[in-house]
């Protein structure tokens, strides 16, 4: 059912297609006949100068011919397209040189070499135009112009050469000029085909355009006897130069149309976007207030604890809540706090948490935390790390965290010691597969994880840049006896 109103959709446009096409023909040869009556009436005879009003024309359809050559450079720069290109330079190549030394020399005595000359030029032109249907990718756009450079050139060396028997013969048979205006003819018919193929009502006035132009020149070849000063071939020509022109210059405005379209279309997405981006920040700003509020009343629940006893157990409970609590409120009184590592001193006092604390009941109460791991805590008393809490507590956090992903269930060893020189030592080790060789440091880079496993990457790396902001650093390496992954995080000690 779907095939069958599809293939009567195509036939209908094909068939609107061919009307318009039809249209489009009718009225050029309406124009044309409208052309011939009144240029080649007596009335225009005997009322205009012939000679110049032909040399007018023709200075007109080279204005045509380069307005055109203009526009189509513009509509393959607008469309990515190389063919455009060439056709402007056969166009220019025609308009440029070709119409204004035939009308320069309308009238003069001219030599054989100098209408050999003219006729390779237009040979050129219709070189250029032919290559340009299906021009090679190698070319790109400037293998018409460099085609024209050389029709330049061969063009003013026979002008410029000596009359031969061999160049009266050739420039007085008709076959050349005529072989090579039903060329442009052909080159027409193409074009009217090709915008069949494609459906382009554009493509096929190009090709109207262009026969226009060829059968005003054939006019001045097969009509023996013809006069220079007869307008209906220069008008003929100029008037297929104004249907190329129109054809082009609908061309460009269309794109142009398009383009305005589509960024009109980005426009009104972008306008879109900073609707819901606005939207989402409200939610946002309203979500953090009642994570903060929350925050707040947890923090007042753990001090209510804390004051009414439990002993050492609650105690430790009590520690872990509230370095979990300073963490959460790191994150939302800097949330690119996290991201930036930003947490010295300054920040620290921001958000009202000491610059330094002991590491000992700090791993016991998240230990506490975690009932997901059977955790074996090995920590010293007495070590006193250099940074606020909450940036240990968010690092040995994450540690453990990548234990639960990557090697569920398995025994984790905490471990808390001095280091060498004034810093202290946490290791967190597993005995899950380890880090695949050559990963120990790739592992911290942004966006970095294990699709098996989850996680998006950015756990590790944000805890070894706090590390390293705060003094310290955090290894990642595979140990054996048994296989596992260890991690050794490093900060500054502070004397108690």
């Amino acid at each position: 059912m779907a095939l069958g109103v599809t293939s009567v959709i195509g036939r209908l446009r094909r068939e609107r297609f061919v009307a318009t096409q039809i249209t489009d023909g009718v009225v050029v040869l309406v124009l044309c006949t409208i052309v011939i009556a009144v240029a080649g009436s007596r009335f225009v005879e005997g009322r205009l100068n012939l000679v110049t009003a032909s040399a007018n024309l023709t200075f007109a359809a080279a204005a045509l011919g380069i307005a055109a050559a203009l526009a189509s450079l513009v509509a393959a720069r607008l469309l990515d397209d190389h063919r455009p290109s060439w056709f402007g330079a056969a166009l220019l190549l025609y308009g440029m040189v070709v119409l204004p030394v035939s009308a320069l020399m309308a009238g003069a005595p001219r030599t054989s070499t100098n209408r050999l000359a003219s006729l390779l030029l237009l040979a050129i032109a219709l070189v250029i135009m032919l290559i340009g249907l299906r021009p090679p990718a190698r070319l790109g756009s400037w293998g018409g112009w460099v085609l024209l450079a050389v029709g330049l050139g061969l063009g003013a060396l026979l002008n410029n050469a000596t009359p031969t028997d061999f160049t009266e013969a050739v420039a007085r048979s008709p076959f050349s000029p005529v072989a090579t205006l039903v060329g442009w003819a052909l080159v027409g018919v193409v074009f009217l085909l090709d915008g069949y193929r494609t459906q382009s009502r554009l493509r096929s006035r190009l090709g109207l355009g262009l026969i226009v132009i060829a059968v005003s020149q054939l006019h001045r070849q097969v009509v023996p006897g013809l006069p220079m000063t007869n307008l209906i071939y220069p008008t003929l020509r100029a008037l297929g130069m104004a249907i190329v022109l129109l054809a082009l210059l609908q061309m460009v405005l269309r794109r142009v149309k398009a383009l305005q379209s589509e960024y009109d279309a980005q426009e009104e997405e972008l306008g879109r976007a900073t609707l819901h981006l606005e939207r989402a920040t409200l939610l946002a700003a309203e979500r953090d207030h009642e994570l903060r509020n929350g925050l707040a009343g947890l923090a007042g629940a753990a001090h209510l604890l804390s004051s009414r006893g439990g002993g050492e157990e609650a105690e430790r409970l009590r520690l872990g809540l509230l370095a979990e609590l300073g963490r959460l409120r790191l994150m939302l009184e800097s949330p690119l706090a996290v991201e930036m590592a930003a947490t010295d001193a300054e920040m620290d006092a921001a958000c009202g948490e000491p610059t330094e604390h002991l590491v000992t009941p700090l791993l016991e109460s998240l230990v506490e935390l975690q009932v997901e791991l059977p955790i074996k805590l090995e920590a010293e008393p007495d070590l006193r790390a250099a940074t606020a809490p909450s940036v240990t507590s968010h690092i040995v956090t994450n540690l453990l965290a990548n234990c639960a992903r990557h090697a569920p269930g398995s025994p984790v060893t905490v471990r808390g010691r001095p280091g060498d020189g004034d810093t202290v030592v946490v290791e967190v080790r597993d005995t899950g597969p380890g880090l695949p060789a050559g990963d120990e440091d790739r592992v911290f880079e942004r966006g970095v994880h294990d699709e098996t496993a989850g996680g998006s990457g950015l756990g590790l790396h944000i805890s070894r840049r706090m590390a390293e902001e705060n003094g310290g650093s955090l290894l990642l390496r595979t140990v054996q006896d048994p296989t596992g992954c260890l991690a050794v995080l490093t900060l500054p000690s502070a004397r108690g």
